[in-house]
């Protein structure tokens, strides 16, 4: 319910509902100047609109210009990277590349078997041959450790502009991303620097993840006066085998999560309940959730064969004698094909 104060009841829901704006700061470089093109003449775009309804006109997707800042603001990569109400331009072409045709774009989704191998970087030149750039590969959501911060995977620094990152510092040897079991797609970011001055960072080499993990925010201020952001790539990926063969291939184990849902509602069990409804059903309701499973699996390895597991044609040969003999609740259970019926011959746990 909104409130409505008696002094302010000439404004309009949507005003009052308004949230004050916030400055966002800027702490990159300037927008660069946007070409502009020559505009079509009209003979031009009644030809552009012949081969467009005739499905014949193409596009070269490499002349777009696609930098759209609202993706990283949507997904708060600025805010989780930078702070809130932070961000910066792409004034710098990057270009990374996993197995040559997996590109990263604006938080497009790579499989965590793609990134296995370290990436091709290709760096734009902007310095003419001054300067140096730091290349910093970062997972926001990958952080399982009570240590503050980000993990970062992949830290190379003082390349000199024009140079491939082969002539860098490798700070911190390359690691696939590991979005672990059930913790859902992780996003993970490339973040490009300039600077005119080497950089020492003065972090460790990464031999175990919690050393990996550091605040991307403090990593930045330390050194604010040196690094400037030019570029930032993002992509989000998921579990996949990879991930379990990494983690044991570093001497770890491969964690699990689960989500764990809320209780069903339901009322105090009572001996004469107001809604009729079968006993059988009415009691499982109250029984332990693990107890029935339990029950479930008894059931199907006493009545499957485990070298053949196949649902029988006929559920119930002896129908007629058992409709006579059965009571109907019993009689139902052999006949159902949902729920414990099906779970006799559909291992689904």
């Amino acid at each position: 319910m909104h409130v409505i104060d008696p002094a302010n009841h000439m404004r309009s829901l949507s005003e009052l509902m308004k949230k004050p704006e916030i400055d966002q700061i800027d702490i990159g470089f300037k927008k660069r100047e946007e070409v502009v093109k020559a505009e079509k003449s009209a003979e031009d775009r009644v030809e552009l609109e012949r081969k467009s309804r005739h499905m014949q006109l193409k596009i070269d997707i490499s002349s777009l210009a696609s930098e759209n800042l609202q993706v990283y603001r949507h997904f708060r990569v600025f805010d989780d990277l930078f702070g809130e109400n932070v961000f910066f331009e792409n004034v710098q072409k990057l270009d990374v590349a996993f197995q040559d045709h997996h590109l990263v774009h604006s938080g497009n989704i790579l499989t965590a078997e793609t990134t296995v191998i370290a990436p091709e970087v290709s760096i734009e030149s902007v310095g003419k041959g001054k300067g140096f750039n730091t290349i910093l590969m970062v997972n926001l959501d990958g952080n399982a450790t009570e240590k503050r911060g980000e993990l970062i995977h992949w830290l190379i620094s003082n390349i000199p502009d024009g140079e491939g990152i082969q002539k860098g510092e490798e700070v911190m040897k390359y690691l696939q991303p590991l979005p672990f079991y059930g913790t859902g797609y992780h996003r993970v970011a490339f973040v490009l620097f300039r600077h005119q001055e080497k950089v020492d960072f003065k972090i460790g080499g990464g031999s175990s993840l919690e050393e990996r993990v550091h605040s991307i925010s403090d990593l930045y201020k330390s050194h604010e006066s040196q690094l400037t952001p030019s570029a930032i790539r993002f992509f989000q990926t998921s579990y996949d085998k990879s991930v379990k063969t990494t983690l044991h291939s570093l001497g770890l184990k491969s964690p699990l999560y689960e989500y764990e849902y809320r209780q069903a509602l339901k009322p105090a069990q009572r001996e004469f309940p107001e809604k009729p409804q079968p006993f059988d059903l009415y009691l499982d309701m109250y029984r332990d959730p693990k107890e029935v499973e339990k029950e479930i699996l008894e059931k199907r390895l006493a009545e499957v064969k485990l070298d053949h597991v196949e649902e029988p044609e006929w559920i119930d040969p002896n129908w007629v004698e058992n409709k006579k003999t059965l009571p109907a609740w019993q009689h139902d259970r052999i006949l159902e094909r949902r729920d414990v019926g099906n779970a006799k011959y559909h291992n689904d746990l």
